[in-house]
């Protein structure tokens, strides 16, 4: 069984400070005027998109932050792949650069097909990410082993959308139609990233 990996209000307020810091470091080529965050699993990532939004902000001007809903284990992706779609077709009429921030990167799924979605015009942010994530964010506060820990952040409850997975962590049954799914809905006059 492994053991909890509880990230408290004082650490997450740290390790939003710590990527404060990374990326100013980074002197990335955003500014409010033409960039946007995308808060991905608003119902997780809400509190450091926020912080994120007002600490980068640029010539006293936060970020625009747009909320992209991801799927729990236990349900469908096909209608949360439709709407991003539909949204970043509008969202790339106003903006040209993206920043996608996730409080907690745990197999690496959500990043993977949304950026397939997207054009080359992002940078990825997680909080917390787990080192054998199949996706690898660009900028992350701390990494930890999915394999021995589950994250749980202060402000969590238990959720039933997470009972899919074993005590292990390990998805049943629903990664091979995953990735079908998204084969389907990806723009067809491009070929999504190997």
């Amino acid at each position: 069984m492994k053991s909890t990996l509880f990230i408290s209000e004082d650490q997450e307020k740290a390790l939003i400070q710590q990527l404060v810091y990374k990326i100013k470091m980074a002197d990335l080529d955003i500014h409010p005027f033409d960039t946007c965050f995308l808060m991905v699993s608003p119902d997780y990532s809400g509190i450091v998109t926020q912080h994120l939004s007002h600490a980068l902000s640029v010539d006293r001007e936060i970020f625009h932050i747009e909320a992209v809903n991801v799927p729990f284990p236990d349900e469908p992706i096909e209608a949360y792949v439709r709407d991003f779609r539909d949204n970043y077709a509008r969202w790339s009429k106003q903006w040209k650069h993206f920043v996608l921030i996730e409080a907690g990167v745990i197999r690496g799924g959500n990043y993977t097909w949304i950026t397939q979605l997207m054009d080359n015009n992002y940078h990825t942010v997680a909080l917390c990410e787990n080192y054998h994530s199949k996706f690898q964010s660009d900028f992350v506060g701390m990494y930890y082993y999915d394999e021995t820990h589950d994250l749980h952040f202060w402000w969590e409850q238990p959720n039933v959308h997470w009972r899919s997975y074993d005590s292990g962590g390990v998805k049943r049954g629903l990664d091979a139609g995953v990735h079908l799914a998204v084969r389907r809905l990806v723009h067809t006059d491009r070929e999504p990233p190997t």
